[in-house]
């Protein structure tokens, strides 16, 4: 029963990326950006992960520094095909564009369930995240924003090959249930991750991502590259 969702729900996310495109006359405001992370994840117990995220982002157009966040995220596994999660990220951001230009901070909670099962050699997960985002030092017309995030991601498992290609596709909604413009941009990416040992990591993927629902959206090419790290509490496998 599992598959057969993870099915049904690919066919209609395909089929909505497809028609979002379609509808759009675009002329693509591009942009180039690298993502360079480390993260650091402490299994606590074999069904309690902590992760610590450190990230830096920069960019082709304008001034070459985008964004930089610390990110804190803790995760439990409820059952073998369902995790949940909460976390949150303090973020620096440069505004570049316009005539009132600077650094802007942003504090973001997120939470999320995860679903997951196999289908032969496919893992598939699919996620659904909520996260409010709030702009610090600022009283009079914040940037603040609630968002529901829909990802279906998969990774298929090659035999005696420790570079698994993986697959992944997410949709940003606003919190606003009534209005027709909620659903504003998505994600695709592919990549892999390399495992030098059981401890680290090196995981890499190219990422698109494009806003819908306006006549110029903006589009994102995007190279991501993070170290991961590993330890354990005694007793965990």
């Amino acid at each position: 029963m599992k598959i057969g969702f993870f099915l049904l729900l690919f066919n209609l996310i395909s089929i909505h990326v497809l028609s979002a495109q379609d509808e759009l006359a675009t002329i693509d405001n591009q942009s180039f950006q690298s993502w360079n992370a480390i993260q650091i994840q402490y299994n606590q117990t074999e069904r309690l992960n902590l992760d610590l995220e450190a990230e830096f982002r920069f960019k082709t157009v304008g001034e070459t520094y985008n964004m930089s966040f610390f990110e804190v995220q803790a995760q439990y596994n409820l059952k073998p095909f369902l995790d949940v999660g909460a976390g949150y990220r303090n973020s620096d951001r440069l505004d570049d564009v316009g005539k009132k230009q600077g650094h802007e901070k942003y504090d973001r909670f997120f939470g999320f369930t995860q679903l997951k099962t196999q289908l032969n050699r496919f893992d598939l997960i699919f996620r659904v995240l909520h996260q409010i985002k709030t702009q610090r030092l600022v009283t009079i017309d914040p940037k603040n924003n609630r968002r529901w995030r829909y990802k279906l991601s998969t990774r298929y498992n090659i035999p005696n090959w420790g570079m698994d290609p993986r697959l992944s596709i997410e949709f940003f909604m606003l919190d606003e249930i009534y209005s027709a413009e909620a659903y504003d941009k998505f994600r695709l990416s592919f990549g892999s991750k390399k495992e030098f040992s059981k401890a680290s990591a090196f995981s890499f993927k190219y990422m698109f991502e494009k806003e819908v629902g306006i006549t110029q959206p903006a589009s994102y090419h995007i190279l991501s590259i993070r170290y991961e790290y590993t330890f354990k509490s005694k007793g965990v496998q």
